[in-house]
């Protein structure tokens, strides 16, 4: 299967070098805890291993299609699920406030999924059906951060370039989707909003699950299940030399660097004059699918981070990435930020 790629290419480079993934960033790990029942792994992040251990007591008391809701009649909320290498068993993650939650059960996982910043979305043309492999002409991208707009509501946003406009002003890939590899997973809808429609931003918002749809929209940057998901604490700003990270579907998780300097600035201004739409660049390398997808600072020691931007394109002699700042896109939008509750 192949992928158009969703990312612009600009033809100037700043001249900083590139950095690469941190490992180790924090102390913000999963602590293991004592299992019960048929749980092979029981850790938590943020909590007690007692208030862990009663909310997988509860989880091993049913069978997989019921994890969700035994999760929420123990006080957590369920972020996501996925099986094993090998599909013998799965892991779930859970948040609370700024705790987090993982248990490994037997079997396949069960469809739980809802929004997070970092996941791998799909944007098509054509209808998007759950469970069926992606269309030809679709592009993968990256999820970013959560907003409450002025109505009440949640959306989700992601890169502009990956929905596309058509010289008409309409949407070239209205359908969006949260994948599980291979296949489509949750069914998000069409594009709300578009930025590039009026605004050199390059920003769109989908339709966040939730509001008795059974799914969750949590504002918290996804990490995988081996790690604690980092915890969206407010709006954080795109100062030079401010160290910062990113995640995309195709870089991975923990991407970190700095925003270039300020002696940069007339070379993002040109950039910006190019690709039509604001940028701050970064010494971080990145690759097509990483569009879209949410750019924080440097993590805390608890796992807190504050949301900064949304990757937007790379520079072709290095692969550096640029960004959108998220300041003029929630401006933009009438909306704010959703962040995770203390």
């Amino acid at each position: 299967m192949r992928f158009l790629v969703p990312i612009v290419f600009a033809v100037l480079a700043l001249h900083a070098a590139p950095a690469s993934a941190q490992s180790g960033l924090t102390s913000w790990v999963y602590q293991p805890c004592a299992t019960s029942g048929d749980a092979s792994i029981v850790a938590v992040a943020g909590a007690l291993c007692p208030e862990a251990e009663a909310a997988a007591a509860q989880v091993v008391a049913v069978p997989a299609a019921q994890e969700a809701q035994a999760l929420i009649d123990a006080g957590w909320l369920p972020v996501r699920a996925s099986s094993t290498d090998d599909e013998r068993e799965h892991d779930l993650i859970a948040t609370r406030g700024e705790a987090a939650l993982r248990i490994r059960r037997p079997g396949p996982a069960p469809d739980i999924d809802g929004w997070e910043a970092g996941r791998e979305l799909v944007f098509a043309r054509g209808r998007l059906v759950s469970g069926r492999r992606v269309p030809r002409s679709a592009v993968a991208c990256t999820s970013a951060f959560l907003v409450r707009l002025p109505s009440g509501s949640q959306g989700g946003l992601s890169a502009a370039h990956c929905g596309g406009l058509r010289k008409d002003g309409t949407v070239q890939r209205r359908n969006v989707a949260l994948r599980r590899p291979p296949q489509n997973g949750l069914i998000l809808g069409r594009v709300q909003r578009i930025l590039t429609r009026r605004l050199p931003l390059d920003a769109l918002l989908v339709p966040a699950p939730g509001d008795g749809t059974g799914r969750t929209r949590v504002p918290v940057i996804d990490r995988g299940t081996s790690r604690p998901p980092w915890k969206v604490i407010g709006l954080g700003q795109p100062d030079s030399g401010r160290r910062v990270c990113y995640s995309g579907r195709t870089s991975g998780i923990d991407q970190c660097g700095e925003i270039v300097s300020r002696r940069a600035r007339a070379g993002e201004r040109l950039i910006s004059g190019i690709a039509g739409v604001v940028v701050r660049c970064t010494t971080i390398r990145a690759q097509p699918g990483d569009s879209g997808g949410p750019v924080f600072s440097a993590p805390s020691a608890t796992g807190r981070v504050r949301a900064i931007g949304i990757v937007t394109l790379i520079l072709v002699d290095n692969r550096q990435m640029c960004f959108t700042p998220l300041s003029p896109v929630l401006r933009g939008l009438g909306a704010s930020l959703v962040t995770t509750p203390g």
